[in-house]
C-alpha cells in the first residue's frame, strides 16, 4: 500500500493560450470556449469543472474575495466529486494538464481543483 497516493498525481496547470510542456492529457476546464483556441489545443473540454457563471461573475466584479471564490467553488465541485474524481484517476494514470484562459499567475479555479483532485487521491486510502 503507498504511504501517499497524492505523490502519484501527475498534473500540471497552465494557461490553454500557452500551455505548460507537458506530454499529459490536456483538459480544458471553463465553461465557455475561450476565443481564439483551436479545438485540436485540447484533448477533453469538461465545462461542468469550471466554476459557475454567477460565481466567477461575482469574483470577476469584486463582489467576491479569492477566499470567497475558493469556497463557494469548493462547494459547487462538492456537487460533482464523481467528475472530480475521475480527473484525479486519469491524472494518476497517464497525468493531466488542467487548463483555463486565466493567465498562469493569476489565481485560478485550477489550482483549486488540483487541490480537490489530491484530496481525492489521498481519501483512496480510507
Amino acid at each position: 500500500m503507498r504511504d501517499d497516493p497524492r505523490a502519484d498525481l501527475k498534473i500540471a496547470l497552465g494557461s490553454v493560450y500557452h500551455p505548460p510542456d507537458e506530454p499529459y492529457r490536456r483538459l480544458l476546464i471553463m465553461r465557455r470556449w475561450p476565443r481564439g483556441v483551436r479545438k485540436d489545443a485540447v484533448d477533453d473540454w469538461e465545462r461542468q469543472l469550471g466554476p459557475s457563471d454567477e460565481l466567477l461573475d461575482a469574483y470577476k466584479g469584486g463582489a467576491v474575495d479569492w477566499t470567497g471564490f475558493a469556497s463557494r467553488y469548493r462547494a459547487e465541485m462538492t456537487e460533482r466529486s464523481e467528475l472530480v474524481e475521475w480527473v484525479a484517476r486519469q491524472a494518476s494514470r497517464a497525468g493531466v494538464t488542467l487548463l483555463c484562459g486565466s493567465h498562469p499567475e493569476e489565481r485560478c479555479h485550477r489550482s483549486l481543483l488540483a487541490e480537490l483532485m489530491q484530496e481525492r487521491a489521498a481519501a483512496w486510502l480510507e
